[in-house]
């Protein structure tokens, strides 16, 4: 008897308008918005947008001005270039020394061969290869000194290069982009203004799926769970509606007095329970429209 108490006052509640259709719950339709604020500092450029309009994701359409970025890059591929050229190329600088090296070396060889037939003494032949040890040690230490260099100039270089790396960041982050699929609600600034870091842009919002947040009793909330299907009978006025299908994806697990938004006959203290309910849009459904529920586990029984 209680049960059929409490489902009749639900009818009452939720209305039976729909085509002599009994409801079980009904709410109003929501999206899930997103505020996309500036990301840099300066002059808005452009902000070709207006509300209403549907854009897909990553479509540019705004800039905010980044001259002095675009100014400072340059300076630095200018240090670059600079830094570049006092690169030395360590083979060519060594070409000379390769030569004395390769001479000296050629005159041990000889001078060997001289003493072994008692053509040259033992002294001019410590003479030749003290000579090409000390070639070989000019060359080492030329060949290190010209290796430090350039690897100090190539770090120099890389350090120049991640400068550049986070200036084309910030460069990216003065084009005004939208981060998905989905319509503009609300537009918070215009061209030739000034954004600061942060600063709201738009706001924008995806409507290819809404969400219906209707309440229902802690009666009926014991027979749903998410990821069951019902049907949604939205309101469009003048007794027109137009029915969908939907599914359960969130279940409020704490009880609160009926909001004033959703019809009910004057029992403001009535305790129900938040239920979300995803809805695939056709083009017609709109944020803040009604929306009444019919859980089909419920029709079933």
């Amino acid at each position: 008897m209680r049960k059929l108490l409490i489902l009749s006052t639900l009818i009452i509640l939720a209305g039976c308008s729909n085509n002599n259709i009994i409801t079980h719950a009904s709410g109003v339709f929501e999206t899930e918005d997103v505020i996309i604020s500036s990301k840099s500092m300066g002059e808005i450029t452009s902000l070709d947008i207006k509300e209403g309009d549907i854009l897909k994701k990553d479509n540019l359409i705004g800039q905010i001005d980044n001259m002095q970025l675009q100014l400072q890059k340059k300076n630095l591929e200018n240090a670059i270039a600079s830094a570049e050229s006092r690169l030395v190329n360590i083979e060519l600088q060594l070409a000379p020394i390769d030569e004395e090296v390769n001479k000296y070396k050629n005159e041990v060889v000889r001078f060997k061969r001289l003493v072994a037939s008692d053509a040259a003494n033992k002294k001019q032949l410590d003479d030749v290869t003290s000579a090409y040890n000390a070639a070989l040690k000019k060359r080492d230490a030329t060949y290190d000194t010209l290796t430090k260099g350039n690897t100090l100039i190539l770090n120099e270089i890389n350090g120049l290069k991640i400068q550049i790396a986070q200036i084309d960041d910030n460069i990216k982050k003065t084009l005004i982009t939208s981060p998905m699929d989905g319509v503009v609600l609300t537009k918070y600034a215009n061209a030739f203004e000034f954004a600061q870091m942060g600063k709201p842009l738009f706001k924008m919002a995806d409507v290819s799926t809404l969400t219906l947040r209707a309440y229902v009793t802690g009666d009926i909330l014991t027979q749903v769970k998410i990821n069951d299907e019902a049907k949604i009978y939205a309101d469009f006025g003048k007794n027109s509606t137009k029915e969908y299908t939907g599914k359960i994806t969130w279940v409020s697990e704490k009880a609160e007095f009926t909001p004033k938004t959703i019809p009910t006959r004057d029992e403001r203290s009535n305790l129900v329970y938040a239920v979300k309910i995803v809805v695939k849009n056709d083009g017609y459904l709109r944020k803040g429209m009604y929306g009444e529920v019919v859980f089909n586990n419920i029709l079933a029984e």
